[in-house]
C-alpha cells in the first residue's frame, strides 16, 4: 500500500521527498527545479528549455551515448520536461536499480559540462523542434493563444524560444542562468515507488548537500490577461482556434469550481461540447476545454478545429453551451456523475509512480505541504450548481475572452458579444 510522503530538508534548502508504494516493482525519481521559461530573460527566451536538452549531452565522466546506454541497460526510462514555471529531470526503473539510476540522474544534473561543440549541435535539434511545432497546428495554436492571452509577457512566450534567441545562446549564458535560477531552495528531489525514505536521502543528501546556499529573487509580475483577438492566416484545410478566459491560479480556492466546470464543458467525451459539436452535429473531430494554472494567474480555454464552412456553426455551439451554463440549464447534467468522474481520474492516476512523483513534488513547490487526495475530493464534492453558474457568468463574457485562430481568415468579424 502507499505510505504518506516523507520529507527531509537539507541545510542549503534542497528538499528530498519520497512516498512508498510497496505493491509495485518500479521507482520514479525526479529532480524538480522551480524554474521554467517564465524565468527566461527576454533576450534569451528558450534558455530554460535549452538547458534541459544540454543536460543529456555529457558530464565529466559520461558522454551522451554512455548516458543513454547506462539507462537502457537497466531497462529504464530517462527523460525531462520544461514547463512555464518548472523543469524536471526524471528516471523510471525497477526498484533494484535505484542506486545506479540515481547516480546517472544526479550526474547529469550536477556535473554536465555543456561542451561548446555539443551546444552548437543541440541548437540545430531545438530549431527542428521549433519548426516541428510550427508545422503542427493543433500544438502551435496553444503557443499563439498564450502569447495573445498574456500580452507577450513571459508567460506568453514559447517555452522553446525563437530561432534568433536560440541561435544566440552561449555557454556563458547557460552557466549564468543555472547559477542564478538553479538555486538549492528551488530544487526538490522526489522519489515514489518501492523504496524507503532513508534510501533516497542516503543517495541524494551527500550530492545535493554540497550545493552552496543562495538567496533567490523570485518577484513575479502578474501579467495583463485576456481581451485579445489574433488571426494567423495559414493555408490549412482546417481552422484551428482557441477561445479562452480568465482562469484560477494554483492557490485560488476558486480552482475547485473551475475543475468541475471544465469537466462539464469540455473535459471528456461525455462533456457538453464533445457531445453537441462532434457526436450530435458532426462539426469537428477534436474539441475540448482545458485549464492552465500558474502561481499567480491562469486561464480556461476551448480548443477546436473544423473546416471553414463549419466554423461559424462550431462557434455558435461553443457560445450556446456557455450560455446554457450561464443560465443555469444543467437539467441533463448529473453533477454527482461529473464529480465521480473527476474522483476516478484522480484515484487512477495515483496508481502510477510517475504521477505520484509529480504530484508530491508540485505540492511541495506550490503549497509547501502535502495535499491529501481526501482533501481534494472533499473540495470537489463541495462544489454545487450555484457555484458553477456563478463562475460561468463571471468568466464567460466577451471582454474577458481571447480568440486566436490559425488557418483561413474566417473569424475576424465574429462578434463574441452576440455569441455569449
Amino acid at each position: 500500500m502507499s505510505g504518506m510522503p516523507e520529507i527531509t530538508c537539507l541545510a542549503n534548502g534542497v528538499r528530498i521527498l519520497t512516498e512508498t508504494m510497496a505493491q509495485v516493482r518500479s521507482i520514479s525519481l525526479g529532480i524538480w527545479v522551480k524554474t521554467g521559461s517564465r524565468q527566461d530573460p527576454a533576450a534569451q527566451s528558450g534558455i530554460a528549455h535549452f538547458i534541459e536538452h544540454m543536460m543529456f549531452k555529457g558530464t565529466k565522466t559520461r558522454n551522451a551515448l554512455l548516458i543513454a546506454k547506462d539507462i537502457d541497460a537497466l531497462g529504464g526510462l530517462l527523460n525531462a520536461q520544461t514547463a512555464k514555471e518548472y523543469t524536471v529531470y526524471y528516471v523510471k526503473v525497477l526498484d533494484e536499480h535505484l542506486g545506479k539510476a540515481s547516480e546517472v540522474l544526479f550526474d547529469i544534473f550536477l556535473n554536465s559540462v555543456f561542451d561548446a561543440e555539443e551546444l552548437e549541435k543541440e541548437k540545430k535539434v531545438v530549431l527542428q523542434e521549433i519548426r516541428m511545432t510550427e508545422d503542427t497546428p493543433d500544438d502551435y495554436i496553444h503557443d499563439l493563444f498564450a502569447e495573445a492571452f498574456f500580452h507577450k509577457t513571459p508567460l506568453g512566450v514559447s517555452i522553446l524560444g525563437t530561432t534568433d534567441t536560440v541561435n544566440a545562446l552561449t555557454r556563458d549564458d547557460i552557466l549564468a542562468f543555472i547559477a542564478r535560477a538553479y538555486d538549492p531552495g528551488a530544487i526538490v528531489v522526489s522519489g515514489v515507488g518501492n523504496l524507503e525514505h532513508k534510501q533516497l536521502v542516503d543517495l541524494a543528501a551527500v550530492r545535493f548537500g554540497e550545493l552552496p546556499s543562495q538567496e533567490r529573487e523570485n518577484v513575479l509580475e502578474k501579467p495583463p490577461m485576456g481581451g485579445i483577438r489574433a488571426i494567423y492566416v495559414k493555408d490549412l484545410e482546417q481552422i484551428h482556434f482557441t477561445l479562452g478566459t480568465i482562469g484560477p491560479a494554483m492557490r485560488d480556492e476558486e480552482r475547485w469550481p473551475y475543475i468541475v466546470l471544465n469537466s462539464i464543458l469540455g473535459g471528456s467525451m461525455s462533456s457538453m461540447l464533445f457531445q453537441e459539436a462532434r457526436e450530435k452535429l458532426g462539426l469537428v473531430y477534436s474539441i475540448y476545454s482545458y485549464l492552465s494554472a500558474y502561481e499567480d494567474c491562469g486561464f480556461m480555454a476551448v480548443y477546436a478545429a473544423t473546416t471553414p464552412e463549419n466554423i461559424l456553426k462550431t462557434m455558435d455551439v461553443i457560445g450556446g453551451q456557455m450560455r446554457r451554463l450561464k443560465h443555469g440549464d444543467l437539467s441533463d447534467i448529473k453533477l454527482d456523475d461529473v464529480k465521480a468522474q473527476i474522483r476516478g481520474n484522480l484515484l487512477l492516476a495515483r496508481e502510477s509512480t510517475e504521477n505520484r512523483m509529480s504530484s508530491i513534488a508540485k505540492n511541495e513547490m506550490y503549497y509547501q505541504r502535502d495535499v491529501p487526495i481526501e482533501e481534494v475530493i472533499r473540495k470537489i464534492n463541495a462544489v454545487n450548481a450555484d457555484a458553477i453558474v456563478a463562475l460561468a457568468n463571471e468568466i464567460f463574457t466577451s471582454d474577458k475572452m481571447t480568440l486566436v485562430s490559425l488557418g483561413q481568415d474566417h473569424l475576424e468579424h465574429i462578434d463574441l458579444g452576440t455569441i455569449l
